[in-house]
């Protein structure tokens, strides 16, 4: 698994130069997106257990995968993890200024990274694609189900200060941040201007539905769509 990044893209540069394209429509994917204090890790570890069953192995693809590799490429995963999230132009000019020009990388270069290697990983099929704004990079890609995680702020601070220990102006200040970011990934991918709550097809307040309930709905339209 630590080898996904590089897998990934050497697949996608392969088919490029054979002048190969994968055709859609074959094999099934998943995206999860979530507000900040939703846990999507949680909801991907569930599904992937009930999908296996169905005799095909799944992958869970986040971010942890995505940073792991960008070790083997010479990249600090943290610059990753801000270029690609970064709130405005001053904290990118921050972190490119203390990247070596060995290394050097265009913020716009990285998110491009990401996406391919998200397209990609969609088009190999069977991948459960966590955050990353995987439901607007792989937008028009079948087959797929796309599903979004909400919940009120204080359900979701709440959240936060309990798993994380975190004093409630903390929470707040990190909730706040990340949901703009997350946002913003989204806003960089789409290219039209219907609201970004179009792009899903199963939309759950885990502040109401559990994850155990999320998962028996998921598999349910799996089924009807023979994604299994």
């Amino acid at each position: 698994m630590d080898n996904l990044l590089l897998k990934l893209m050497a697949e996608s540069f392969d088919r490029k130069q054979a002048g190969i394209v994968r055709p859609m429509g074959t094999d099934p994917f998943i995206t999860i997106s979530r507000e900040f204090g939703c846990q999507a890790n949680l909801l991907a570890d569930m599904l992937k257990k009930e999908l296996d069953m169905s005799g095909k192995q799944w992958r869970i693809m986040n971010k942890e995968i995505i940073f792991d590799a960008a070790k083997e490429l010479n990249m600090d995963p943290e610059i990753i993890s801000n270029i690609s999230g970064a709130i405005d132009r001053t904290q990118i000019d921050e972190v490119m200024s203390a990247l070596s020009s060995k290394y050097y990388k265009s913020d716009r270069k990285i998110r491009q990274t990401v996406a391919s290697v998200v397209t990609n990983a969609a088009q190999s099929g069977h991948a459960i694609i966590v955050g990353r704004g995987g439901a607007a990079i792989t937008h028009g890609l079948t087959p797929a189900i796309h599903i979004h995680l909400i919940a009120p702020i204080e359900w979701r601070l709440n959240s936060l200060m309990q798993r994380h220990s975190l004093k409630r102006e903390e929470a707040f200040k990190q909730l706040t941040e990340i949901d703009h970011k997350r946002y913003k990934i989204f806003r960089d991918y789409v290219k039209w201007a219907e609201p970004i709550e179009q792009l899903f097809d199963l939309t759950f307040n885990c502040s109401t539905v559990s994850h155990h309930e999320m998962v028996g709905m998921i598999m349910n339209l799996v089924s009807e769509r023979k994604l299994v």
